[in-house]
């Protein structure tokens, strides 16, 4: 009688867990149909983009990790209208509103690797700020 009860108690216990777990599968099942999906915040800064209410911060001039000669290089770029534009550098920090979208800057340059940060800050709080940052590396005299 020992080893009938021992068998039917393993039995039982191996039987219960096996529906329990498909119990609590079917249940998971369940509340992922029933609960709201959450749409990726990509697609809606993306959606907003086509609007035109956000434009993103461009460099065009110069590029990363250009060699010059001269002590001052040319920033351009553009940004929303009406936005502050900050731009930095181990020798100077410079600050300007954009009016225009579209900015041109002329910067000074150390001997050797400056890293130059430009942040650009929209008037509307409602649109994020951007940071781009490139490497430019100046010689007096070509090599």
């Amino acid at each position: 009688m020992k080893k009938e009860a021992i068998i039917a108690i393993v039995f039982g216990i191996v039987l219960g867990s096996i529906v329990a777990v498909f119990l609590i599968l079917k249940n998971k099942e369940r509340l992922l149909e029933k609960s709201k999906t959450i749409t990726p915040l990509e697609k809606n800064q993306t959606s907003q983009a086509k609007n035109g209410g956000l434009q993103l911060l461009e460099i065009t001039m110069p590029g990363d990790r250009d060699v010059v000669y001269k002590g001052t290089i040319t920033i351009k770029g553009s940004f929303t209208k009406n936005s502050l534009i900050i731009i930095q550098s181990p020798i100077k920090d410079l600050v300007m509103k954009n009016d225009r979208g579209q900015f041109s800057v002329d910067f000074p340059l150390a001997l050797g690797e400056n890293v130059i940060r430009v942040g650009a800050y929209p008037q509307d709080k409602q649109l994020r700020s951007q940071e781009k940052e490139f490497r430019i590396y100046y010689f007096n005299a070509p090599l």
